[in-house]
């Protein structure tokens, strides 16, 4: 009986997978259309980008930080599941791998190291702390969050690339398209908090209308 109900629970997350398809289709336009109108990176664009090269430079031919993301994919499992009312029972964190006892756990508990980029959101939070008193070069904090981002990007690609409990026990297929719109969503949140031009507002606003479009297509498509 478990196994069945198993089994019905993970195709119920296959069909949810398909139907969010238009959804990761429409955030990414939305995010890419809001992307372009960002004053504030029209002068430093480049500090972004070279962030996310430099990352991926270290990356691919020198160092992987791999014990620091399993530090942070482990402080968010205990995190969220703190947040929902779980209590952590044991930690571990080591380049090996890691794993965390807690007392609540659930979908989002599951996935959201893979789409909570704990460093970024660090990063954004000294800025605003540091930003509040003092005048900083945002050049610099622009540059290490293109930096963070690429590396929980990159970490977590190749993360997923194996058989992870936490995405075998959700589904590959939905585990796969809810972590790419949800790593949209919240690097937009990041976005709109450093950039007052980003307006999370209308970003989810021509989310929904980009989406909604495209399950239109879908509709006439099937049923004309």
């Amino acid at each position: 009986m478990a196994e069945k109900k198993g089994i019905v629970k993970l195709f119920l997350k296959f069909a949810i997978g398909v139907l969010i398809i238009p959804v990761a289709f429409g955030i990414s336009i939305a995010f890419y259309k809001n992307l372009i109108l960002i004053k504030e990176l029209s002068g430093s664009l480049n500090s972004f980008l070279w962030g996310v090269a430099s990352y991926t430079f270290l990356h691919v031919l020198f160092y992987k930080p791999t014990y620091l993301y399993v530090l942070g994919h482990e402080a968010v499992h205990a995190g969220v599941s703190w947040v929902m009312g779980g209590k952590i029972k044991s930690f571990k964190a080591s380049s090996e791998g890691g794993s965390v006892g807690t007392t609540k756990t659930n979908t989002v508990v599951e996935l959201s190291p893979y789409f909570v980029p704990i460093y970024a959101i660090i990063i954004a939070i000294v800025y605003f702390l540091v930003a509040a008193s003092y005048n900083v070069n945002h050049k610099v904090f622009i540059f290490l969050i293109g930096f963070a981002l690429a590396f929980h990007m990159i970490s977590t690609i190749e993360v997923m690339k194996v058989r992870q409990p936490d995405i075998v026990k959700s589904g590959y297929f939905f585990s796969i398209v809810l972590v790419y719109a949800l790593n949209i969503a919240v690097i937009s949140l990041i976005f709109s908090l450093m950039f007052p031009s980003f307006s999370e507002k209308k970003f989810f606003i021509d989310t929904w209308l980009y989406s909604k479009s495209v399950y239109i297509g879908i509709v006439k498509q099937l049923f004309s």
